[in-house]
């Protein structure tokens, strides 16, 4: 009977679950710290890794929003010089001439000459 109380006894140095891996409290308190010091440096390693993936993404979005800034402005001249008055301007200054009268070739009966 004193031995049954004696295991139940929870003043009992050797009473808590960490005793049965024959692990004395002081080897498991300095286990739970070096746990918890790697947790903690392992939390700020995914917190420092996912904030400058932040920044990275921010700098992306901000190149993006740029691109897309010339890309219009590209988009504005090219339609400038496509434009009716571009056209004239520059084939006035190339001499140019405008053409009077436009001849049509007839369509073919369907042969091609080949070389």
């Amino acid at each position: 009977m004193t031995r049954r109380l004696r295991s139940n006894d929870p003043l009992r140095p050797d009473h808590h679950w960490w005793h049965r891996w024959k692990l004395s409290t002081q080897k498991f308190a300095v286990w739970l710290s070096i746990g918890a010091v790697l947790t903690g440096f392992g939390y700020v390693f995914l917190t420092n890794r996912t904030a400058a993936q932040g920044f990275a993404i921010r700098g992306l979005q901000r190149d993006i929003a740029r691109l897309q800034a010339d890309n219009q402005k590209l988009e504005l001249k090219s339609a400038d010089l496509r434009s009716l008055s571009a056209v004239q301007t520059t084939s006035a200054q190339l001499g140019l001439v405008p053409a009077d009268s436009f001849q049509y070739l007839p369509p073919t009966a369907g042969a091609v000459a080949v070389r």
